[in-house]
């Protein structure tokens, strides 16, 4: 049995092959060095040999990326269940065990609706096995004095017997095999999960349990350090953590349940520590490397007649943020900065603001959305204020909207429009980063909504100038330890503040039953001249998942309820210019009632519409109810949000209520990443990025933040890695993170 201690001491014969590499690697140095190591480390043998494996199913490990032995290190446990002895099942009773013991008995049914009995013993007493299926195959599986690990739940037993194991897996043990009787020796054993692929070869949870085990027992044989650190002593001795390979022997087979936070801890500390690695270099070449442009121009005259356009007085947060943005345009520096705000806490005029000075001095700037009815709406929002600026101001700012479908020769018009400097502002969707489109000079660039966009879909739109600068805005409230993680390499701006006329929207839950009065509060908040929005999951009818569909309750709400009221109606189907068409309606007050699916989610804003219902409310995450509310409450009325659902479960219920009980968005982001997790908090994870092994964000907040410290303390006392101290660090970077390197470049 491999025990963990002190008689498995690191080789440092890797640690010494790389000590003269730079960062500024070279292509061929960098795999050179990866092939040299790959060589010391991957001296094992071929995993179709690992017993319990054969060609089949070391195919099926292929699939999934296991391909050789120092890939099982990879594994990290979803649960651990406890081996004990038979007497002390009524200690563990409705709980999950493994007991082990030799067959002595087993009792076959009389019908074949009734399980096999299998009795099995160890030296504390007997227990019997209840296990349904073909009676036949049991005769061959289970022989008498053969020895058995069981897994199941303790239930109350018949028989002879007061306990019995409610049948999950089995798993047969060779007792005169020293490698399975060492592995006999664990209390608490290793669940993974499990895939359809290694489903298909016939391994079970026990089974691929004692393949890790194999694993592992067959990399100490050939090399007792098992792993590389990747740390380095000094980083290890000052936040307390054990080493590299104890933490993944701990994760995999503690020795007592405490082992297993202790090792997650050290394993969590790692990836985020280089995550923020990635960050802090990411950032100084940002800032080191690349100069930007300055848009040094005097903006007294620019700020005065921007405050005359305005029609109302700018929040504090929004003056703080504009002060912000414009210190990182004037200098050399690339800004690269995050602009956060709550729904209706005015992004859009500080975006303008800052595409303005990029226009004073000589830029054209790009603002780029994620759908065609995001970007219309803020063509049609800067549009109106660049009319009035350009009146107050004399100027002749031009804009131009692009997005995909629009007419050949209206198209052409724009792109000749964009490569000749004749427009200033280029609003648009992805069709900003076709080929087809040629700037001047970009100078600026927003993207709003950034997170729904790839990395290279950034990157290509930020190529389209020479540095510019760029500014990614979310309506999203992106809870503190996520900020950190995926836009660590950023500075970030906040609004926290909202226009003070602004009145809290107020939020119920109600249920179908219910609708009748929900619809009548509407009918009378259209007779006081306000309009509504109701919200549907589904464009077409789903009898299947039995949800709301838009286009079946257009139908029944244009001849029932609101047979007397104008209703539109949009969706992701229509065509840009439908959808136009019947926001506009809606605009002017002409629809009454409108009709949608989370199409609308972000940038619609019309301030006499008071009132949103959202039915199937359950099915939406709790971020996008947040955005959907958002809609509405942007006037000086009181405006109301209805939730209408059903067949709640507890986090259904949670989720739900925490919207009724506060509009704040950084306190629903916390709560709606607490219920889901980092990785779908956007509703796709982050192009990798958050797929943590070990990392909880929720719980490793303080570990994230001594993480990014010393990550960025070391980057900018080192930025390259050849301090001594940091030569492991550098090593493993260059060895794991290759990939992240290009991605940092152009992202």
């Amino acid at each position: 049995m491999f025990h963990l201690d002190s008689s498995f001491c690191w080789n440092d014969k890797v640690a010494g092959m790389t000590n003269s590499m730079e960062l500024e690697f070279s292509i061929s140095d960098l795999f050179f060095s990866l092939s040299y190591i790959h060589c010391l480390l991957n001296c094992f043998v071929d995993i179709k040999y690992l017993k319990g494996v054969g060609e089949k199913r070391a195919n099926a490990f292929n699939e999934i990326g296991i391909k050789s032995l120092e890939d099982f290190l990879q594994f990290i446990p979803r649960m651990y269940i406890e081996k004990i002895d038979i007497k002390k099942m009524r200690d563990h009773f409705d709980s999950n065990v493994l007991v082990a013991g030799k067959i002595f008995d087993v009792e076959y049914p009389r019908k074949p609706n009734l399980p096999t009995y299998v009795f099995i013993k160890d030296e504390t007493g007997i227990t019997q096995v209840p296990i349904f299926g073909k009676s036949e195959f049991r005769s061959k599986q289970f022989r008498l004095n053969d020895y058995f690990l069981f897994w199941g739940k303790v239930v109350g037993g018949y028989y002879n017997t007061k306990y019995q194991i409610d049948y999950r897996d089995h798993l047969k043990i060779d007792p005169l095999d020293k490698n399975e009787n060492d592995f006999l020796k664990f209390k608490y054993y290793p669940i993974y999960e499990l895939s359809g692929v290694l489903k298909k070869t016939w391994i079970r949870p026990l089974l691929l349990s004692k393949i890790v085990f194999n694993a592992f027992a067959s990399l100490i044989k050939v090399n007792k350090t098992l792993v590389a650190e990747s740390l380095p002593e000094y980083i290890i001795k000052e936040s307390n953590l054990i080493s590299r390979k104890d933490a993944i022997l701990r994760i995999n087979f503690p020795l007592q349940l405490t082992d297993v936070e202790t090792a997650r801890k050290r394993l969590a500390f790692e990836e985020l520590f280089y995550l923020q690695l990635l960050m802090a270099l990411k950032k100084r070449m940002v800032q080191t490397e690349a100069k930007g442009i300055e848009f040094h121009k005097d903006i007294k005259e620019l700020t005065k007649n921007f405050k005359s356009t305005l029609k109302f007085e700018l929040t504090g947060a929004q003056k703080k943020v504009m002060n912000e943005i414009y210190f990182d345009m004037k200098s050399n520096k690339v800004m690269n900065r995050l602009l956060q705000g709550d729904v209706g806490s005015g992004k859009t005029i500080v975006s303008i603001f800052a595409m303005l000075i990029a226009v004073e001095n000589g830029y054209q700037t790009a603002l780029m959305c994620p759908t065609e009815l995001l970007a219309e709406q803020h063509y049609y929002t800067i549009s109106n204020f660049i009319k009035e600026f350009n009146e107050v101001s004399g100027k002749d700012i031009k804009i131009t909207f692009l997005i995909g479908g629009q007419k050949k020769k209206l198209r052409e018009e724009y792109l000749q429009d964009i490569r000749l400097g004749k427009t200033n502002i280029i609003i648009g969707t992805h069709a900003l980063i076709q080929e087809a489109v040629e700037y001047k000079n970009l100078g600026f660039v927003v993207i709003d909504e950034q997170h729904k966009f790839g990395v290279m879909q950034r990157a290509k739109l930020k190529e389209k100038g020479l540095n510019p600068d760029v500014l990614v805005m979310t309506a999203t409230p992106i809870p503190r330890t996520l900020s950190l993680t995926v836009y660590g390499d950023l500075d970030v701006s906040v609004i926290d503040e909202l226009p003070l006329n602004r009145k809290p929207i107020k939020t119920y839950l109600r249920t179908d039953d219910e609708k009748p009065k929900v619809f009548k509060f509407v009918k009378d908040e259209f007779k006081k001249g306000r309009q509504a929005y109701i919200i549907y999951p589904l464009i077409d009818e789903s009898e299947k998942m039995d949800l709301k569909s838009a286009e079946e309750n257009y139908k029944l709400l244009k001849e029932t309820y609101f047979k007397d009221v104008p209703i539109g109606m949009v969706h992701g189907r229509l065509l840009w210019y439908e959808k136009d068409d019947e926001m506009q309606a809606f605009k002017e007050g002409k629809i009454k009632l409108l009709v949608s699916t989370t199409v609308i989610e972000v940038g619609i804003d019309i301030p006499n519409a008071t009132i949103m219902i959202i039915e199937d409310a359950q099915r939406f995450g709790l971020s996008q109810l947040h955005q959907l509310r958002g809609r509405v409450g942007r006037g000086a009325e009181q405006s109301y949000c209805v939730l209408i659902a059903k067949h709640l479960d507890e986090v259904s219920k949670k989720r739900l209520n925490t919207l009724c009980e506060t509009n704040d968005g950084f306190k629903i982001a916390e709560v709606d990443m607490e219920i889901r997790g980092p990785g779908e908090f956007f509703g796709t994870r982050q192009s990798g990025i958050l797929n943590f092994s070990c990392t909880d964000l929720n719980r490793d907040k303080d570990l994230l933040q001594t993480a990014r410290e010393m990550a960025f303390g070391i980057i900018n006392e080192d930025p390259n890695l050849r301090k001594p101290e940091n030569i492991t660090i550098r090593e493993n970077f260059l060895l794991n993170y290759k990939d992240a390197l290009y991605i940092m470049k152009v992202a």
